[in-house]
C-alpha cells in the first residue's frame, strides 16, 4: 500500500514536525493492530509520509481523524484551570487523580500529566511546578496553555485538518496559537511597524495535531532540574533539537529517535545517524522577546545542524 505525504506539514519548522508527531500518535491510537508507520522524503522540503494507512483519500483521512481519534482528555485537567503556572499540591492532587483513573481505563491522561510537569520540583521564587519548556505562554496577554488547547479542541474541524496536513496554510485563522511557529516570533526591532498591531495569526490545525504531541515528549527529573525530552542548553542557548529520518519506523521507534535527538551536539556523527535512517537534525532556539511581564516565548527558524 502507497503512502499518504502530508505536504502541508514541513519538517524543518518546529510546529510542522509536531504537527507530524501528533497525526502519527493518533494514527497509531486510533488503528494499533496495523502499526502505522512514518518516515520523512524531500518534496519541497522534508514532508512527512505515513505508511500502513487505511484511509488513502485526504477527506476520508481528516475524516477519520477528526472522528475517531482520542484526542486529549483535557477535562482530567479541568482543575488546573487554564495554564501550567499552579502550586505544587495543587499539580499533585491532579495527578494523582488521573493516575487512579489510568489504572481503571487507559494511560493517555497519564502520558500527558508526565509532559506537562512535575510535583517533584517547584519553583520557589514563584511558588509554582517546573513545567514542560514546550510551554510558551502562561497567561501573558490573555493567551494560555490549557485554554488554548481546550479553544483549539472546540474550533478544529476537518477544514482546519485538512489545511494543517495537506495544505497551504494560509496564516487566516486569529490567536489561538501555542507559539511554536517560528513566524510567531515577531519582533519589534526587525520589523517596519508594530507587529502586534494586527493580532496574533495562526494554523488551528496545525497548532491542534502539534498539541497531541507532547506525550512524546515527557519532562523528566533530574539532578540539575525538570528536562523536557528534545531539550538542552548550549552556550547560554537554551535549544530544541529533532531528527530527521527517511526509513519509516513506529511511534516506538521514534520514542527512541526523539530522545537521542536533544543529546546531539553541534557536529554529530553523520555516519551513525545515517546507520539508524537518520538522515538530517534541526535545531530552534527557545527566546524570550520583551521585558518585564509584557513578553513572549517564542522559537526562532529552525537550522540543520
Amino acid at each position: 500500500m502507497s503512502g499518504i505525504v502530508f505536504r502541508g506539514l514541513e519538517g524543518s519548522n518546529p510546529l510542522g514536525f509536531l504537527g507530524a508527531m501528533g497525526t502519527l500518535r493518533l494514527c497509531d491510537l486510533i488503528w494499533p493492530e496495523r502499526a502505522v508507520r512514518l518516515r520523512w522524503i524531500r518534496d519541497g522540503g522534508w514532508r512527512p509520509e505515513l505508511a500502513d494507512s487505511p484511509v488513502e483519500d485526504e477527506l476520508e483521512f481528516c475524516r477519520a481523524l477528526g472522528e475517531q481519534a482520542p484526542w486529549a482528555s483535557l477535562e482530567a485537567f479541568s482543575e488546573l484551570g487554564n495554564n501550567l503556572t499552579v502550586e505544587r499540591h495543587r499539580f499533585e492532587q491532579v495527578v494523582r487523580s488521573v493516575a487512579a483513573r489510568t489504572a481503571r481505563e487507559d494511560r493517555r491522561a497519564a502520558d500527558f500529566a508526565a509532559a506537562f510537569g512535575c510535583e517533584a520540583f517547584e519553583d520557589k521564587e514563584r511558588n509554582r511546578i517546573e513545567y514542560t519548556d514546550l510551554c510558551f505562554i502562561t497567561g501573558s496577554g490573555h493567551q494560555h496553555f490549557l485554554g488554548t488547547a481546550r479553544a483549539l479542541a472546540q474550533s478544529v474541524g476537518q477544514a482546519q485538518l485538512r489545511e494543517a496536513l495537506f495544505g497551504p496554510w494560509r496564516y487566516a485563522d486569529k490567536s489561538l496559537s501555542m507559539r511554536w511557529d517560528p513566524d510567531d516570533a515577531k519582533e519589534y526591532a526587525l520589523r517596519w511597524r508594530d507587529p502586534s498591531a494586527g493580532g496574533v495569526s495562526s494554523v488551528w490545525g496545525a497548532n491542534r495535531l502539534a498539541f497531541e504531541a507532547l506525550p512524546l515528549f515527557p519532562t523528566v527529573p533530574t539532578e540539575m532540574g525538570l528536562r523536557t525530552t528534545g531539550f538542552e542548553t548550549r552556550n547560554r542557548a537554551h535549544e530544541f533539537t529533532w531528527p530527521i529520518w527517511t526509513q519509516h519506523a513506529s511511534a516506538y521507534t521514534v520514542r527512541s529517535l526523539l530522545s537521542m535527538s536533544g543529546r546531539q551536539d553541534d557536529t554529530p556523527d553523520r555516519r551513525t545517524l545515517q546507520a539508524m535512517g537518520v538522515d538530517d537534525i534541526f535545531r530552534v532556539q527557545r527566546v524570550r522577546i520583551g521585558q518585564g511581564a509584557n513578553f513572549k516565548v517564542s522559537f526562532r527558524p529552525a537550522r540543520a545542524v
